[in-house]
């Protein structure tokens, strides 16, 4: 009885195999198909354009700030009073979650071509920032995806 339980669960093994075969590929090939999606399709595109545009906003407000008072924001708070909350719906949550991090400058020029090694704000959140490069905002206002080890020597420059 034994043997006959072994030929007949070895004979069902190469059909059961072929099935199993099936499924893996499909799957495979969808988990590859994903892949391909996240990083060729439009969708990190929007992500990036997005991440530039809201570091873009936040710098601008900075030196709004400062034309509006004649002092450099300090606290998140101060941004408030600028036009921030009109470009940006959620500004506050972002920089108080710190997806958005501010680099807060006492020492800056009035004109941002004169602040283009200064870093204004960057991205610190999120799948982008992890994968080791990170959405900065320069003091010229110009966005730029750097690696995580410039932003770190840029900003310990910066305490110098």
């Amino acid at each position: 009885m034994h043997k006959k339980a072994v030929q007949m669960i070895a004979g069902r093994l190469p059909g059961v195999w072929r099935k199993w075969k099936r499924v893996a590929l499909v799957l495979a090939g969808g988990i590859l198909l994903a892949i391909v999606m996240l990083f060729f399709s439009g969708t990190t595109q929007v992500a990036h354009e997005a991440l530039q545009y809201q570091l873009n906003a936040v710098g601008q407000t900075i030196y709004e700030y400062h034309t509006n008072t004649g002092h450099w924001p300090s606290a998140i708070d101060d941004l408030g009073e600028t036009s921030l909350p009109l470009r940006l719906r959620y500004w506050r949550p972002m920089l108080q979650s710190g997806s958005i991090v501010v680099v807060w400058h006492d020492n800056l020029k009035a004109d941002p071509k004169d602040n283009a090694d200064s870093i204004l704000a960057y991205h610190n959140r999120g799948l982008l920032a992890q994968f080791g490069r990170q959405w900065v905002c320069w003091g010229d206002l110009r966005t730029e995806y750097i690696s995580s080890k410039r932003l770190r020597a840029a900003l310990g420059a910066a305490q110098h």
